[in-house]
């Protein structure tokens, strides 16, 4: 029996999975250290439920597409609104050497994923799906390249995508921790490298409304909205011209834009509301999407998703400690900034933030590396991210 859930019973069963899965979370205490999203937890088993019941031909259960597709679009306007490009040239060298590290690890991430997908003589285009995609990128990067135009030839695309930003999670988690205790004990110099950075350049922001009050909503919303609607528009004008990309990435343009004309002429946008919209249109956007999940498309690609879960957690860890730790000044800065870099290299970023608070307890704090990462990760990722993949696309064809 096939069963086809109208928009609203798609959103109703998306937040009844993310409920089930923070009590899931609070009770699986690994889960919960872990930092893996309740829609991810959740969704996952039941997306096994419904595999096994569609197997037996008892219920065929389809989800609609089109709160997905607009919860999406949201979220990508909400990651361009944080993209503050002065902020990140205020934050000095040490933030520069992430955005650094980071354009390092899309291309060698994708390199890697391109070369495996040759190895398991699958599509050299599946490889991006191996590499930055899902682990700098995470579930919803890969959900939102799934759907795409350039991904239409991939059939499998989504379960491979899902499948490594999951095992990416795990693997950041497990990885990331050890690295920095060892940098941190292997440390020299402290002192000496103790002038790399420059203090952040930090303005008192405007005087805000209430945290609910409706005032303070509507004129955020407003340009989350216009973000929403211009993206289109800015993708047929460079369709036009020769150059495709996919609708959220224009959104995310679209968004970056804004946000620094509003810097410039000294009306910052409230950012605070905007991350509270996107934070939850991506929850809710990831239970629809992992509820969603082919297991037997995943299954059959399990042997490629943990070679490339392996490969690329090797390759995470040599940028962190050739790249972020020599470049940060080999100390103890430098060793809680390569561990928060694995962290959301290879999983999310509170990950790397939950790797460091960690470290902190032990070895002591490090503010300088704790705002170099926060800030690059938050403000560079996501828009150097999907530019490189957006140009590998046409590179391999789609």
């Amino acid at each position: 029996m096939q069963v086809e859930l109208s928009a609203v019973w798609t959103l109703v069963a998306a937040l009844v999975t993310i409920a089930v899965g923070r009590r899931i979370n609070h009770a699986v205490p690994w889960i919960e250290r872990g930092n893996i999203p309740p829609a991810v937890t959740a969704g996952l088993l039941l997306s096994l439920v419904l595999a096994g019941l569609r197997a037996g031909d008892w219920l065929d259960l389809r989800f609609a597409t089109a709160p997905r597709d607009a919860l999406l679009l949201v979220f990508f306007a909400s990651l361009g609104f944080g993209a503050h490009l002065a902020r990140l040239a205020s934050a000095g060298k040490g933030a520069l050497v992430i955005c650094v590290a980071i354009t390092v690890a899309v291309l060698a991430q994708n390199a890697a994923g391109i070369a495996l997908a040759e190895a398991f003589g699958e599509p050299r285009a599946l490889g991006l799906f191996l590499g930055s995609i899902a682990f700098l990128g995470g579930h919803g990067t890969a959900t939102a390249w799934a759907s795409s135009a350039e991904a239409a030839a991939l059939p499998s695309a989504f379960e491979v995508g899902i499948g490594a930003a999951t095992l990416g999670l795990v693997l950041g988690g497990l990885v990331a921790g050890p690295v920095a205790v060892w940098l941190a004990t292997r440390s020299v110099g402290e002192a000496r490298h103790a002038t790399v950075f420059g203090p952040a350049a930090s303005a008192p922001g405007p005087e805000r409304e209430a945290p609910f009050s409706s005032d303070r909503w509507l004129l955020p919303l407003l340009w989350l909205l216009v973000c929403v609607a211009a993206g289109p528009w800015l993708r047929e004008w460079a369709a036009a011209r020769g150059m495709q990309a996919p609708t959220f990435l224009a959104v995310l343009l679209v968004g970056v834009l804004v946000t620094n004309l509003a810097d410039a002429a000294r009306r910052p946008l409230d950012t605070q509301v905007t991350d509270l919209v996107g934070t939850v249109a991506l929850r809710i956007f990831l239970a629809i999407a992992m509820m969603s999940l082919d297991w037997i498309q995943l299954v059959e690609k399990l042997p490629l998703l943990l070679a490339g879960a392996l490969l690329q957690a090797l390759m995470t860890v040599a940028i962190a400690v050739l790249v972020v730790y020599v470049l940060f000044g080999r100390d103890r800065e430098a060793a809680a900034a390569g561990g928060g870099f694995i962290g959301f290299s290879l999983g999310a970023m509170p990950v790397g933030l939950a790797v460091m608070r960690r470290l902190n307890t032990t070895f002591g704090e490090t503010p300088r590396a704790l705002l170099a990462i926060t800030l690059a990760a938050s403000l560079y990722t996501d828009t150097v991210n999907a530019l490189i993949i957006a140009a590998l696309f046409r590179w391999l064809g789609g």
